[in-house]
């Protein structure tokens, strides 16, 4: 036992340590690429941003993002990526929220609120990634609508959000959901294609 609260102690320093250096780090090459990041934000690991020319990712303050596999328990894949794809796509992520191992793809407008949790490997995109011609697959045009996602909403685990989606505030979205139309908010959801399941009876 006592071998045990040495351990995690340790354990625990190292991962203090890491995030901090790792943070530092984040910020700096943000600031670099023209990354808006606000204060006390936290990378257990680092995430992989992607900024196309004369396009804005914003994230606000508080925020967690958790790329390594054991950062989160119930396991990651991958780290977070958060890429804009075109010229003026918008990301912009409200404060006090956290994502693990989460894509975030935008090629015009992806709106996450404050306090928003965002589960293991879920992704949210604005955007068919490649052309329905079927000749032109890479290069044709590809359909792109906005994504808007209302504060304190709670996607599980591997989720996929698609192109024009609202989510309503409080909304719970069900872990393995795939979300092609807009939910309301206050609901439990779930489901491909997901769908309200039941009002969400918030803490009363």
């Amino acid at each position: 036992m006592m071998l045990t609260r040495i351990f995690n102690k340790i354990k625990s320093k190292r991962l203090d340590i890491s995030v901090k250096v790792v943070s530092w780090y984040t910020r700096i090459y943000a600031r670099t690429y023209g990354i808006k990041i606000g204060k006390n934000c936290l990378f257990f690991k680092s995430p992989s941003f992607q900024l196309f020319n004369d396009s804005t990712i914003t994230i606000g303050e508080n925020c967690q993002f958790r790329s390594g596999a054991l950062t989160n328990l119930f396991g990651i894949n991958h780290p977070c990526i958060i890429s804009t794809l075109s010229s003026g796509a918008i990301i912009k992520i409200g404060s006090g929220s956290g994502f693990s191992g989460t894509t975030i793809g935008a090629a015009e407008h992806i709106e996450i609120g404050m306090n928003v949790m965002v589960g293991a490997n879920s992704v949210i995109t604005d955007f068919d990634w490649h052309s329905m011609d079927p000749w032109n697959r890479n290069d044709g045009p590809k359909i792109s609508r906005k994504v808007i996602i209302g504060d304190r909403v709670w996607i599980g685990a591997n989720c996929l959000v698609l192109k024009g989606v609202t989510i309503g505030e409080n909304t719970v979205v069900g872990a393995g959901s795939i979300v092609t139309t807009s939910l309301p908010a206050n609901m439990i959801c779930a489901g491909n294609p997901c769908k309200p399941i039941k009002a969400l009876n918030a803490g009363h």
